[in-house]
């Protein structure tokens, strides 16, 4: 009896996300009842590009985001069950597992580093802090579930844990090297993984990437008012992707970054099974977008409103990100008050705008897929770096 107790409460731990009921309303972000507390035995894990804003500056963004994407990809595919909180950062991504599950993703991580250092030419930083090491710590690591649709949904992350995570992996301590006895990557370590729209142009002026980290005794308030201001500022028609802004045309260099993503490692025969499997796939979506025919149940109409609704364009982890299609005058107005917030001691920010916005898809069939959605030239990297600035002029 005390055995099935045991199993029982560990059974409860590992799957308390994928009980968890979604809230719906984005205005309820800093909403108590929406959150619960990371069981003790999780783990954070954390995957950073190291000289990411050096590649941006290279005109690699596209690279870095395929990569920060990759690294989820590669454990989801792994985990038991993907009904797992991660968030996608641009340049990295946090994950969070349950301990359970550390001797499963063992691969994904190995894959994920071949993957940086083969088919990229990048460093990637890896790591993993135990929940109970944070919680000795004081800090907290609270978890909600954003529905943004029937079929999808977004983990949203505060209470300071994922931070101190952070500074823990890149002082070099928990570091998760390649030392990994098996050398082969499996051949669904990125499965799903896929860059193949067009970016999205902005119709209003400019993709605006926003960083907003409050601070002082009551964040939570900040974070709500500044929700509301920008709510505001902004016109109906200002999310990032819409249906009227979609490309449905294929440029080669997505495909070839994808293919290069899907056959690190894997053998000649693979490649080309591969390469033909993509040709098939993309044909027939770009017939199918053009016609307006479906196939069996599939609709590349009802495919694409799934996109435009699945798509991570607002989001929380330990900061507000998002991403706008705005004005220029309300770009000017948004800066204008974040700037009066932060001379009034209440928040930090970075801010980087660009014409375009990328989109990356996680599509584990053509009925289960979210989409990553970020600013070109940069994006949320670049507003991390004016952010950080900030945050080293205010100490």
């Amino acid at each position: 009896m005390k055995d099935f107790a045991i199993i029982s409460e560990r059974n409860k731990s590992q799957f308390f996300y994928k009980k968890l009921a979604p809230f719906t309303a984005f205005s309820e972000l800093m909403e108590d009842r929406h959150y619960r507390q990371v069981p003790d035995d999780w783990v954070v894990v954390l995957t950073d590009i190291k000289g990411s804003t050096q590649a941006i500056a290279e005109n690699r963004y596209k690279d870095v985001n395929l990569l920060g994407a990759a690294s989820i990809v590669a454990i989801l595919n792994r985990v038991s069950d993907r009904m797992i909180p991660f968030v996608f950062g641009g340049d990295g991504a946090t994950i969070l597992i349950h301990q359970s599950e550390l001797e499963r993703i063992a691969p994904a991580l190995q894959a994920t580093l071949r993957l940086a250092r083969e088919a990229f030419r990048f460093e990637m930083r890896i790591g993993m802090v135990p929940v109970s090491e944070l919680s000795a710590q004081g800090f907290q690591i609270e978890v909600a579930k954003f529905g943004v649709s029937t079929k999808a949904s977004f983990a949203m992350i505060r209470g300071g844990g994922v931070s101190a995570a952070e500074k823990i992996v890149k002082s070099g301590r928990n570091l998760i090297e390649e030392v990994f006895s098996s050398t082969e990557v499996r051949e669904s370590a990125f499965e799903g993984l896929s860059c193949r729209w067009n970016p999205v142009r902005s119709r209003r002026g400019e993709m605006v990437s926003l960083l907003i980290l409050a601070k002082g005794e009551n964040t939570k308030k900040t974070y709500r008012d500044v929700l509301e201001r920008i709510d505001s500022i902004l016109s109906s028609d200002s999310q990032a992707i819409s249906l009227d802004k979609i490309d449905p045309g294929v440029r080669l260099s997505s495909l070839k970054r994808e293919f290069d993503v899907q056959t690190v490692g894997q053998s000649f025969a693979r490649k080309i099974r591969r390469i033909m499997n993509i040709a098939i796939e993309v044909v027939t979506m770009r017939v199918l977008t053009v016609t307006g025919w479906s196939m069996g149940s599939f609709s590349a109409e009802k495919y694409a409103g799934e996109m435009v609704a699945q798509s991570d364009s607002k989001k929380f982890d330990d900061m507000l990100r998002m991403i706008r299609d705005c004005s220029r005058e309300e770009h000017r107005k948004i800066e204008e008050y974040l700037t009066a917030e932060r001379h009034a001691g209440r928040l930090n920010y970075g801010l980087h705008a660009s014409n375009e916005a990328m989109v990356t898809c996680l599509v584990f069939h053509l009925d289960d897929h979210i989409h990553f959605v970020d600013g070109c030239d940069g994006g949320y990297a670049l507003a991390a770096k004016r952010l950080k600035e900030q945050l080293a002029a205010s100490t």
